[in-house]
C-alpha cells in the first residue's frame, strides 16, 4: 500500500513522537511511505538563505527505526516572519498535486490542519485518493495568535466532516470532533504507545550521567521531551530549593530543548539551584532507553490547559516500559488510560509538585511498586500493534 503521511512540523528535526514512529513502522510493515513535512524550526537554521521555493526530496530517511525507510518532500518556503507559513502552505499545497499525480498514493494520513490539512484535502479529492485525519491534538488551540482561532475552528470543522474518517488519540478528542456534528461512524479511537523491546528496564548508566556531571550516587528526576512554556518545569525549578534540605545531591534532568529553554536555564539561576538543574539539548532517539533507566523518578508537570488537557504523551509508557515511577499533573486526556497509582502513576497538582517529589525520593519502595505496575500497564499499549491497526484502516479506506 502506497500511503502519503502530511504534517506542519519538521520531520527531521522535531524531538521523536508518533509523526516519525508511527510512518517508519508502516514502512516496516511492508509498506511504501512518502511525507510531505513543513520547516517549522527555520528560524534555527543557519544555512539555505531566506529565498528558497524548491521543494527537497530526501530518500530513504529513519529516524526512529534504523530499518525503517521512507521519502520526505520538504516544500520550499521564504524564511520570513509571517511570510514563512503563508508561503509555505502554497508550495505544500503544489507539493501535495505533484506527489499525488506522480505517486498515486492509495490513502493519504493527515495530522497537519491549519496550514495544509485544507490543500491536502482539495488535492486528494482531485485524484481521488482517501484521506484520514490523524487528531493528536486540537490544532485551533496550538495557533499563537488570537486573531487566527476562530478561521482555525472553520478549518477544523471543514477538515472533519470532509474526509473518509478520524482517528482520536483519546476520547477527549474524540469528543471533540463529535461536536463538529461529525457522524460517530466516521470517528475511531487509537491511543498512541511504545516500543516495549526498545523501552526495557534495564541498570543505571553511570558512564552517561558522569558525562552530565552526575554521579552514581546521585538522585535522578528526569524530565524528557519538547520545552514547552507550559511544561511545567519553571514551577519546579521554583520550588527546587524545597527538595534540596531532604535530597541534596538530587538533580533535575531535562532532556530535549524547546522555547522555554532559555527562560528556564536563566531561572535556575536566579532561584540558585543552576548546580542541580542539567539541561542536556536534544539526544539521539536510541539513547533515551538508558536516559530513563538512569534516572530514580520520571516527571510530566504539564500546566492543565486547552492544548495539554486532551494528550496523551507517549512519553509516560516510555517511563513506564522502563520501569519507573511516574510523577504527573492530572490531564483528562491521559487519566482515561492511567487512572492513578495501580497503573504506576502518581498524580498531583502543580503547587504541590515538589512535595510529590520529596515523597517519592524518600520512599525506593513505593518506588519500585509504581514501577512495576506501570509497567504491566504500558506494555499493553505496543507500537507495532497500533501501527497494524493503522494499517488495516487505511486499508480499509483505500479500498
Amino acid at each position: 500500500m502506497r500511503i502519503l503521511v502530511i504534517h506542519e512540523v519538521n520531520y527531521l528535526s522535531k524531538i521523536i513522537y508518533e509523526f516519525q514512529i508511527l510512518p517508519e513502522l508502516l514502512s516496516i510493515l511492508g509498506n511504501d511511505v512518502e511525507i510531505v513535512d513543513y520547516n517549522d524550526t527555520w528560524k534555527t537554521e543557519k544555512d539555505g538563505g531566506w529565498f528558497n521555493l524548491r521543494s527537497v526530496v530526501h530518500m530513504n530517511v529513519h529516524r526512529a527505526y534504523p530499518n525503517a525507510s521512507v521519502t520526505l518532500r520538504r516544500p520550499g518556503q521564504l524564511r520570513l516572519p509571517v511570510v514563512a507559513r503563508i508561503s509555505g502552505a502554497l508550495t505544500a499545497a503544489c507539493e501535495f498535486v505533484r506527489a499525488m499525480k506522480q505517486r498515486r498514493p492509495d490513502v493519504v494520513l493527515l495530522y497537519g490542519l491549519p496550514t495544509v490539512g485544507v490543500q491536502a484535502l482539495l488535492a486528494a479529492r482531485r485524484f481521488g485518493i482517501p484521506v484520514v485525519f490523524r487528531a493528536i491534538d486540537v490544532s485551533h488551540q496550538l495557533v499563537p495568535n488570537p486573531v487566527l482561532v476562530p478561521i482555525t475552528k472553520v478549518l477544523e470543522k471543514f477538515v472533519f466532516n470532509s474526509v473518509d474518517f478520524n482517528i482520536a488519540l483519546t476520547p477527549h478528542l474524540k469528543d471533540y470532533i463529535l461536536s463538529y456534528g461529525v457522524p460517530e461512524m466516521n470517528v475511531r479511537l487509537l491511543p498512541s504507545g511504545v516500543d516495549a523491546a526498545m523501552f526495557s528496564p534495564g541498570p543505571r548508566n553511570d558512564e552517561l550521567m558522569r558525562g552530565w556531571g552526575i554521579e552514581p550516587g546521585d538522585p535522578v528526576i528526569l524530565f524528557m521531551g519538547t520545552i514547552y512554556r507550559f511544561s511545567g518545569l519553571d514551577r519546579v525549578i521554583e520550588h527546587f530549593p524545597e527538595v534540596l534540605p531532604k535530597h541534596p545531591k538530587a538533580r533535575l534532568l531535562i532532556v530535549g530543548n524547546g522555547d522555554d529553554e532559555q527562560r528556564l536555564r536563566a531561572l535556575a539561576v536566579t532561584c540558585g539551584v543552576e548546580r542541580h538543574v542539567v539541561f542536556t539539548g536534544l539526544q539521539s532517539y536510541s539513547l533515551l532507553p538508558d536516559v530513563i533507566r538512569s534516572s530514580d523518578l520520571c516527571i510530566n508537570p504539564f500546566e492543565l490547559n486547552g492544548i495539554t488537557r486532551n494528550i496523551l504523551p507517549t512519553k509516560l509508557f516510555q517511563y513506564m516500559t522502563c520501569k519507573k515511577a511516574v510523577l504527573a499533573t492530572s490531564l483528562p486526556g491521559t487519566r482515561t488510560f492511567l487512572e492513578g497509582e495501580n497503573e504506576g502513576i502518581v498524580y498531583a497538582p502543580l503547587e504541590h509538585f515538589n512535595e510529590h517529589i520529596n515523597e517519592l525520593l524518600a520512599d525506593p519502595a513505593r518506588r519500585v511498586r509504581l514501577g512495576e505496575r506501570g509497567f504491566e500497564t504500558a506494555r499493553q499499549y505496543d507500537w507495532l500493534a497500533i501501527a497494524k491497526t493503522m494499517a488495516s484502516w487505511l486499508r480499509e479506506a483505500a479500498a
